[in-house]
């Protein structure tokens, strides 16, 4: 039984914590079918993050589970007319998350079934096995997974096209967020609201996945922002109708997805029923598995205005793979011109007697973090053989916070290594940093990487995704997991042993980061667009 339905008196948090879940939902629905009669099922959720909703549209009779223990009660909203249909809405409100669950909400992450004990006995020989599969799903991915661009007809002068009403609201944009949480493609959509804002749009944000939404306080604190949360009460299938209820009603002029499955899904209906409205994505990294949305940007390349990319790598993906028409596909990188002053000195110095390594990244498997620990494991190795003390930060949060600790321990690395949250002071730690380790098993072009040559710290990474249009091939190792853990001793050892080895690394990144800044960046291709459309005027 729900605290609401016992007896007792209610916590008056959990009261006003209902009350607002419940507003939401209310308010999504309410817009979603403007006319007919709702009827909300309302109980009380034992998940923080997803509503669990079922939509019936037409007479529902009552079943028992509509009645469970966590039973709140009903809300009818009358229709329109006398006979509107009727919609029941079954919801489960979520629960507030629990502190643990603020901090991580995934399960911790084990082996592989059947894979424990090579994991006990060698992990790095764990990871060398799953990046064998991994590789291999790869290959079959390739043949197996669409890589064409769905036609799209323009449609007969004989009949008429549909034309954009008049409006007395200032033009908005409904951007759409995977989620909110940390990442580089999440850093991107965080700055596109600001921009969008800044240009005078005003910004509905959404998100696919239920989350958390850890970042949801970091949203600008802006009247003209509102975020509606479609992740926690509609479900994917009924995202392009509600998209068109608010397209039409708030006068949305563009829709800019970043990793939002359900808006790729909403762009059939704004071409036949809205093709005044505006179409963009950004997209970040080609997925092992799939192509992931680079490849589902792709398919949907005919339905989209503009494809922002942040890489030279993907334009030429879709250029070669989708055979984008020139002008589409359009290159934005993920830089800051007010951080383009000449770039401080690179702190690492041969033969020096200490060094500082730091690893800063979810700790989810893409990251790699047992490789990390396995890399610090053979770095300590090679300092204690050299006379060098090392140190290293690791920095993030994730599934495998437990496993790290345990291997650390393990290791004997435990006094050497700090654990430190994903919110820690970043800049600063780069700044007393002499190398940063990015062993990912994917990359997109990480972000990080700008940020520690921008404070003074070389990146190693392993060779994925565009790393080589920030990192020279001296610093790039391979993705092999074993290989990964030697190329990085061996790129260290390499730069601490002969000064010139280590000159022509910083020259090389040096290089690299001019002509990086040469290209425009994101704010400067989107920008335009967004001005253009706060002023009324189709892009």
């Amino acid at each position: 039984m729900s605290d609401l339905a016992s007896h007792t008196p209610a916590d008056p948090a959990l009261v006003a914590h209902l009350t607002a879940g419940i507003a939401e939902a209310r308010s999504i629905y309410e817009l979603l079918f403007p006319t007919q009669q709702l009827f909300f099922v309302l109980s009380q959720g034992n998940n923080p993050i997803w509503a669990a909703p079922e939509v019936i549209e037409g007479p529902h009779n009552p079943r028992p589970q509509d009645l469970g223990a966590d039973y709140l009660g009903t809300l009818t909203r009358p229709g329109a007319y006398d006979g509107a249909p009727q919609v029941t809405i079954r919801l489960a409100i979520p629960r507030l998350p629990l502190p643990g669950e603020i901090k991580q909400i995934d399960s911790p992450w084990r082996p592989m079934r059947g894979l424990g004990a090579l994991f006990r006995a060698s992990p790095l020989w764990y990871e060398q096995v799953r990046y064998g599969a991994e590789m291999a799903r790869k290959r079959q991915a390739d043949r197996r997974t669409d890589q064409t661009a769905m036609p799209l007809g323009d449609g007969s002068a004989l009949l008429p096209a549909p034309v954009a009403p008049d409006s007395d609201k200032r033009p908005a944009i409904l951007i759409g967020m995977h989620w909110l949480e940390m990442g580089g493609a999440e850093k991107l959509g965080f700055d596109t609201m600001r921009w969008a804002l800044a240009a005078g749009l005003r910004v509905f944000v959404v998100a696919s996945v239920p989350a958390v939404q850890r970042l949801a306080d970091k949203l600008p604190d802006h009247p003209d922002l509102t975020f509606i949360r479609l992740d926690r009460y509609l479900p994917h299938h009924l995202w392009p109708r509600y998209v068109q209820r608010l397209a039409m009603a708030e006068n949305i002029r563009a829709v800019h997805i970043h990793h939002c499955t359900p808006l790729y899904e909403s762009l059939t209906m704004l071409r036949m029923h809205m093709p005044w409205v505006q179409t963009i994505d950004s997209t970040h990294i080609v997925e092992h598995a799939n192509g992931g949305y680079p490849r589902i940007s792709g398919v949907w390349s005919n339905y989209l205005d503009m494809q922002h990319v942040i890489s030279g790598e993907l334009v030429r993906y879709f250029r070669d793979r989708f055979h984008a028409p020139a002008g589409k596909v359009v290159l934005g990188r993920m830089l800051d011109r007010k951080n383009n002053d000449a770039l401080p000195p690179l702190r690492l110095q041969a033969g020096q007697k200490t060094l500082h390594a730091c690893f800063i990244g979810r700790l989810f498997y893409q990251k790699r973090p047992v490789v990390v620990v396995e890399a610090l494991r053979a770095l300590n190795a090679w300092a204690g053989r050299n006379g060098v003390t090392l140190t290293a930060t690791i920095v993030g949060e994730g599934p495998y916070d437990g496993t790290l600790t345990r291997l650390l321990r393990k290791h004997g690395l435990s006094s050497k290594v700090d654990l430190l949250p994903g919110n820690t002071d970043i800049p600063a730690l780069l700044e007393r940093s002499d190398i940063l380790l990015l062993p990912s098993n994917n990359e997109g072009l990480a972000l990080v990487c700008y940020e520690a040559v921008a404070h003074g710290c070389i990146p190693i990474s392993t060779r994925v995704g565009s790393q080589d249009e920030v990192l020279p091939d001296g610093l790039l190792v391979p993705l092999a997991p074993r290989a990964a853990v030697a190329g990085t001793v061996a790129a260290v050892d390499a730069m601490w042993r002969d000064a010139g080895t280590l000159a022509r690394h910083k020259d090389a990144l040096q290089a690299a980061w001019t002509r990086l800044t040469a290209d425009p960046t994101a704010e400067e291709v989107l920008m335009p667009v967004y001005r253009r459309l706060a002023q009324r005027d189709a892009a």
